[in-house]
């Protein structure tokens, strides 16, 4: 009677971890059910796992694949349908196996969809960046054409500019030039002028012939002498007086010039004051 006794009570003792493991997942999959009708469907996957690993149950299986599929992770989902699928048809629902394998069919056409829409997004967008790249280097190219035409241009206008102060420079020393020269005709025009009033009273006031032959001919001279320096006087007068005019306009001559440039143009201001 013993022994038969002891027997029982080890197969009690052995079914014990399976005991609790099965009531582990029933409580898991409670919860996992609970959480599904709260349209939390990720949340009841895992928990369906954990209840999956503590007692192999396939209808665990199908119903966490269920919710991965309801909660949009494609991939565990088709995972998890083909592992029931896979199972040994005695362990499996045929009416569930007939709807995994649907489940399947759709959720390949929708990664199928996904993987060829992730494909053109990244052709479309390294079409975008090779587009980018491109405009990038013709802004830049356009951007070094403008700057040496920019330079060119400058250096062109300086040129311009260097000849025309020179231009200015010598008309300026032209006009100086007369001006001296009328300062120094008028000048000169002016002592010999008064030397030839003093020879002429010397003439005057001679008492003989030599003496007022003298005094003639150092008259005429001076007055000679003072005629052509009046003349110098007054040409360099006139030379001056319409040289004068242009060398100051060109002295507060202000230039504006334009130059092209991608997008718009650019100005060059330049003056003499």
């Amino acid at each position: 009677m013993r022994r038969p006794a002891l027997l029982c009570l080890l197969a009690v003792l052995a079914a014990l971890p399976a005991l609790g493991a099965n009531a582990k997942a029933t409580a898991l999959a409670k919860d996992a059910e609970k959480l599904y009708k709260d349209n939390k469907y990720k949340e009841a996957a895992e928990l369906l796992q954990q209840a999956f690993d503590a007692d192999p149950v396939p209808k665990f299986l199908y119903n966490m694949a269920r919710a991965y599929d309801q909660a949009g992770e494609l991939s565990w989902a088709m995972e998890a349908y083909r592992k029931y699928v896979g199972l040994p048809s005695d362990e499996t629902d045929p009416e569930l196996t007939k709807k995994a394998n649907l489940a399947m069919d759709r959720i390949r056409t929708l990664l199928a969809k996904d993987e060829a829409d992730k494909k053109m997004q990244e052709a479309e967008k390294s079409r975008l960046e090779g587009e980018t790249k491109e405009a990038k280097a013709r802004a830049e190219d356009e951007a070094k054409k403008a700057k040496k035409q920019k330079e060119a241009f400058e250096a062109k206008e300086k040129a311009q500019r260097d000849e025309a102060n020179k231009r200015i420079s010598t008309r300026r020393l032209i006009t100086y030039g007369t001006a001296g020269a009328a300062v120094v005709g008028l000048g000169m025009g002016l002592g010999f002028g008064l030397a030839s009033g003093s020879a002429k009273n010397s003439f005057i006031t001679a008492t003989t012939v030599q003496d007022k032959q003298k005094a003639e001919s150092a008259t005429r001279t001076l007055a000679a002498v003072a005629d052509v320096g009046l003349v110098i006087g007054l040409a360099g007068a006139v030379a001056t007086a319409v040289l004068w005019p242009k060398a100051q306009e060109a002295e507060t001559a202000v230039s504006v010039s334009l130059a092209p440039a991608p997008g718009g143009g650019f100005a060059v201001l330049g003056g003499r004051f």
